[in-house]
């Protein structure tokens, strides 16, 4: 929808519409109210706004995070500034910290700011904001989680081929009763490893049990929380597959402070490297993926939107994962619970 499509509903003219956008006080108060509610009923209130500032490129791209405290999202910044480098552009950063209205807002100013193009990992998956950028012809590459509305270009990794790797490692060391503690199933990837589990389990033949399913909300407190949960069990775990680094560390500190021997009495499973994992008593075990070659792909990929190659199909980037054994597991015996 353009200005004038706007000036025709509300009955205005499009030099009105302009002014309206751009808070010109010349303009009444009733007929402010007017188009800024047909702008909204529309949706198109940063749409329009965009048009009307972006004349050119800005040598601009945005980068949409959800977490920069965790150290996943920093080593795949590092493999976008490469390339960002390359193409001589510069990079807003917008962190949301996991939150549905802080990404809204986020993805405004981006718009505001007048990027040329966006790298987003989400927060949910029916994220409504990037259908503007679409509009606008602004190229859009997603990162690690997909979302249901729209076809955009993205990169990911093998979320359930990542589990199973972690499963059949544990099978071969002699466990069945293996936990997880997941990510919410709201993000793509939670959906992904946890779907995987369960047919991985299956594939194995080894019994899916519920009360070995505990959601740690992808923080460190949820994994903490989950370890004691399953390990308080009548019939706890010989094994514990955590879905992600922070929730690892948290799973980690609990079986820490409860005085339970890793691997001895419980073997602890992590998804995600992260720089400690490999100096801790004992050293965790864990799926890992290519974060900064993450990072990397779906910028290359950005620019070659940017570049010229704009009109070219979807494509959609899938990186394997690589099973990282260290001391963290080991052939399971009777675990006491906590």
């Amino acid at each position: 929808m353009n200005q004038r499509e706007i000036a025709k509903l509300a009955g205005v003219s499009s030099a009105t519409v302009s002014r309206v956008i751009n808070h010109d006080p010349s303009v009444s108060p009733e007929t402010a109210a007017r188009v800024n509610e047909v702008i909204a009923k529309h949706g198109y209130v940063q749409n329009v706004i965009a048009r009307s500032l972006k004349m050119a490129n800005t040598k601009t791209i945005g980068f949409l995070v959800p977490d920069i405290s965790n150290p996943f999202f920093p080593a795949v910044l590092s493999g976008i500034e490469a390339v960002c480098a390359k193409y001589r552009y510069n990079m807003i950063i917008q962190n949301t910290s996991e939150d549905r209205l802080r990404e809204e807002a986020a993805l405004e100013t981006l718009l505001k700011q007048r990027v040329d193009g966006l790298l987003a990992i989400l927060v949910t998956r029916d994220s409504e904001q990037l259908a503007k950028f679409q509009a606008m012809n602004i190229p859009v590459v997603l990162i690690d989680r997909l979302t249901t509305g729209g076809e955009y270009d993205s990169v990911t990794i093998d979320n359930a081929g990542g589990v199973a790797q972690g499963i059949e490692y544990l099978k071969r060391l002699g466990h069945a009763r293996i936990a997880i503690i997941h990510v919410p199933t709201d993000i793509s990837l939670g959906e992904e490893r946890l779907n995987g589990y369960r047919l991985a389990m299956q594939e194995a033949g080894l019994e899916v049990l519920e009360e070995y399913i505990v959601n740690g909300n992808a923080i460190e407190e949820g994994g903490y929380l989950g370890a004691q949960e399953l390990m308080r069990l009548p019939a706890p775990p010989t094994a514990i597959f955590a879905a992600n680094n922070l929730m690892t560390m948290g799973a980690y500190k609990a079986l820490a402070d409860a005085r339970m021997a890793i691997p001895k009495d419980v073997s602890l499973l992590g998804f995600d490297d992260f720089s400690l994992a490999g100096y801790l008593s004992p050293p965790i075990t864990l799926i890992n993926r290519p974060t900064s070659e993450m990072g990397r792909s779906a910028a290359e990929m950005l620019f070659e939107r940017l570049t010229g190659n704009s009109e070219r199909p979807v494509r959609q980037v899938v990186l394997p994962t690589a099973l990282q054994i260290r001391s963290s597991c080991a052939q399971p015996k009777h675990s006491p619970s906590m």
